[in-house]
């Protein structure tokens, strides 16, 4: 029994604004933790599953499908387990954790290897180039999303969030991206993709040991110091944690230089694309400055910019025109033709 004169401290006082889990509340917590971390058939299954979906969804450039294969994704559950793991000490759990997080990696990166080998030369959607232009502010929505996860675990009356926690977190489409790019030679968007995902799987860890620290869970250790392991695990976590955060902070620098990314015009299909290479070959004094769609539908035109420093022969819009039409399997197809003349170099006057 505390003295009259004995008040908390400002600790105690921090841990009181959280609510302590009772025995019952904690079996149960328990309970979930192994369901989430068990690398059974349902897991495999529905990683491939979810994988398929998060890589055809990438290569289409469809939200829908990439936000329902957020959904499906397993691959939370061993995050939370690791975490829970780190916070009760409990080696043989975070262990097991880990290894079945590795292979949902495997499994993701080889549906996503196998689609992106499906679809060679493939011009890489929106959905694609975001998960390919990471910053700063990935990071802090990962660890919130697993302090987020790991509270909605341990409180079963909010744990219809964990949905739209699998959204925001966003684990599946950066390692879809990662095979997607290698297959095709988009090494620039598989490295950022997999700086994302690395940034994701450290941060939930970090974040979701953190909140169930604050639940009271780290009382299950007998109340005495961590671990050895667990302080060198998450020494090494906040380590990573700090050496991710450094490419991220220069990206989000170089936003806020350049601008957001936002699409003001669509790639045009391989088809398209090819054909009009085809012709330029043809034509060596024309250059392509750009050649892309409007909007997103069917019908949208196309607009082409070429560039060239001398005269051109008649009717060369006609044929370009007709070349992308009958690459685009639509005569009636809108396409808009350029053709900006190069100024000649004006060299200075000679001195006398």
């Amino acid at each position: 029994m505390k003295e009259p004169s004995e008040k908390p401290g400002l600790r105690d006082r921090f841990y009181d604004l959280f609510p302590t889990l009772e025995r019952g509340e904690r079996k149960q917590l328990v309970e979930r933790i192994a369901v989430g971390a068990d690398g059974g058939v349902d897991f495999i299954m529905m990683m491939l599953l979810a994988s398929t979906l998060a890589s055809l969804g990438l290569l289409e450039g469809s939200t829908a499908v990439v936000i329902g294969a957020m959904l499906v994704a397993p691959l939370m559950g061993p995050l939370l387990a690791a975490g829970f793991a780190l916070t009760q000490g409990n080696l043989r759990l975070f262990r097991d954790a880990i290894a079945v997080c590795g292979l949902g990696i495997i499994i993701g990166l080889g549906a996503s290897l196998f689609f992106g080998a499906l679809n060679p030369g493939f011009e890489p959607s929106m959905e694609i180039e975001a998960r390919g232009d990471p910053d700063v502010l990935d990071l802090i929505i990962a660890l919130a999303s697993g302090m987020v996860a790991a509270y909605a675990m341990g409180r079963p009356n909010v744990a219809g969030t964990l949905a739209g926690v699998a959204i925001a977190a966003a684990l599946l489409p950066p390692l879809a991206v990662i095979g997607i790019g290698l297959t095709n030679d988009r090494l620039f968007v598989a490295g950022n993709a997999a700086i994302l995902f690395a940034t994701n799987l450290v941060a939930i860890i970090l974040g979701a040991s953190l909140v169930f620290r604050l639940l009271g869970l780290h009382v299950a250790v007998g109340g005495t110091a961590a671990p050895r392991w667990v302080r060198r695990v998450t020494l090494t976590l906040a380590l990573l944690a700090v050496i991710l955060a450094m490419p991220l902070l220069i990206n989000v620098l170089e936003k806020s230089r350049s601008g957001q990314m936002r699409p003001a015009n669509y790639p045009v299909s391989v088809d398209v694309r090819r054909a009009v290479r085809r012709y330029l070959e043809d034509h060596p004094s024309l250059r392509m400055i750009e050649i892309a769609r409007q909007s997103i539908a069917p019908e949208a035109g196309i607009t082409v910019v070429l560039t060239t420093a001398g005269a051109l022969p008649v009717g060369i819009k006609d044929e370009l025109k007709h070349v992308i039409r009958s690459a685009r399997g639509n005569a009636n197809a809108i396409v808009r033709v350029f053709i900006l003349l190069e100024a000649p170099e004006i060299l200075p006057p000679e001195t006398p």
